[in-house]
């Protein structure tokens, strides 16, 4: 037993490509150790799906030709408020906001001055609803141009039309939250003419290319393209830097954890260009901590590069923060799990105050933080029970029921 729990302790090394010339993105669970990769080319903007998000994204992520990145997707502020007259004279540049999946490239001209602007829209304090106030345009890989206008996004549904530059080719396309239960963003290809459902079911890290504003040596900011790493909803990153990698401990940076979608971002790695090589700071710890309160402790090894696209980490499993019952959603009134210790199942029971329309999922999880068991769940008004049968080895775990970006957690024992 103890040899079993040495192993199951011990660092684990995991390799992420996201391809020679950087060819796709690579959506990363620390739990499972997998990461699912998605072609930069798959989708052109993203909404995102939280309950009181308006985020709207452009695909700034990009392949490498050799020495110059391949064509890439290009979002501009139209000068126009109408939609027939919108044109290229006088247009902006837009690029994502590197905070949160809250707000994307089209959120980004919103008004400091007005709470209600959102950027593509503004918000009705009566209806509830956002309605959309400007009109972009988006030049697609191929080099054509469509002008774009969010309309509205009422009761969790996205609605937008296109067309080409003169009017022509007219489409209209929704976007439904609740069609993606526990996603973070639903993509839109123009190439497809369709809604897309890119992500995996769990994902903690995206490793994927981005822009970013960097000094050019001048002291101006330009807009980069990088390689980097960038976090799910949910997540938070603490940094040890100038550490002991094998002594340095989360507990002395349990007040240091961060959740801005860049904590790691794309200095994790840097070119030495005396030796034309990457080098990876090995005195440089993540402390990550996943949605499932999982802490890990990431140490990045290698960078390959554009060659492979290679990145190697090491990581060790370090704790579970939970302990009892995490705190319930506003709008749940009640929530069990029993008997507690079990030994062959367990009886799951929540209580909703209003139907939430969504399908939920439950997940177990061993106190390593790895998945054992998941499955659906669909949750409904009043009350909803649940017989989950278990078929596990004796020990503590941790038992999660989540929908769209709210969850409850509880820990229980299995007795033999």
């Amino acid at each position: 037993m103890l040899l079993l729990l040495s192993n199951l302790l011990s660092a684990q090394i995991d390799q992420i490509s996201v391809g020679a010339g950087y060819y796709y993105a690579a959506y990363y669970s620390l739990n499972e150790g997998t990461a699912t990769t998605v072609e930069h080319t798959a989708w052109d903007i993203a909404f995102a799906l939280g309950p009181q998000d308006l985020g709207i994204f452009v695909n700034e992520g990009v392949g490498s030709g050799g020495q110059e990145p391949l064509p890439e997707v290009e979002l501009y502020l139209s000068q126009e408020t109408d939609f027939a007259a919108a044109d290229t004279i006088g247009m902006e540049r837009l690029y994502n906001n590197e905070y949160s999946w809250q707000a994307g490239a089209f959120n980004h001209v919103a008004s400091g001055d007005d709470p209600f602007d959102f950027g593509w829209g503004r918000y009705n304090v009566s209806t509830h609803a956002v309605t959309g106030t400007r009109v972009f345009l988006l030049k697609l890989r191929n080099g054509q141009y469509y002008k774009l206008f969010i309309e509205s996004l009422i009761s969790g549904v996205y609605t937008f039309k296109y067309a080409d530059l003169e009017g022509n080719n007219e489409v209209t396309q929704t976007v439904e939250k609740a069609a993606f239960p526990g996603k973070t963003l639903a993509y839109y290809s123009f190439t497809d003419e369709e809604v897309l459902d890119l992500e995996p079911d769990n994902w903690d890290l995206l490793f994927t290319r981005y822009v970013t504003p960097l000094d050019d040596g001048a002291g101006n900011l330009l807009d980069y393209l990088v390689t980097g790493v960038l976090l799910n909803s949910g997540v938070k990153v603490a940094i040890a830097d100038g550490i002991d990698p094998e002594t340095v401990s989360y507990q002395d940076y349990v007040g240091a954890f961060e959740d801005t979608l860049t904590t790691i971002g794309y200095d994790w790695k840097g070119f030495d260009l005396s030796t034309f090589q990457w080098s990876v700071p090995q005195d440089r710890i993540y402390f990550i901590q996943t949605p499932t309160d999982s802490i890990w402790k990431v140490r990045f090894l290698d960078f390959e590069g554009s060659s492979t696209g290679v990145s190697t980490l090491e990581k060790t499993y370090e704790t579970a923060t939970v302990s009892g019952t995490s705190p319930l959603p506003d709008y749940t009134s009640g929530f069990s799990i029993y008997p507690n210790p079990s030994r062959d199942y367990l009886q799951v029971e929540v209580d909703l105050d209003r139907s939430i329309d969504l399908n939920s999922r439950i997940n177990i999880y061993n106190q390593w933080g790895q998945v054992v068991s998941q499955r659906p769940w669909s949750l409904q008004q009043g009350s909803n029970k649940l017989e989950l049968p278990l078929d596990l080895d004796a020990g503590i775990y941790y038992l999660q029921v989540q929908w769209a970006n709210d969850q409850i957690t509880q820990t229980f024992s299995v007795i033999k």
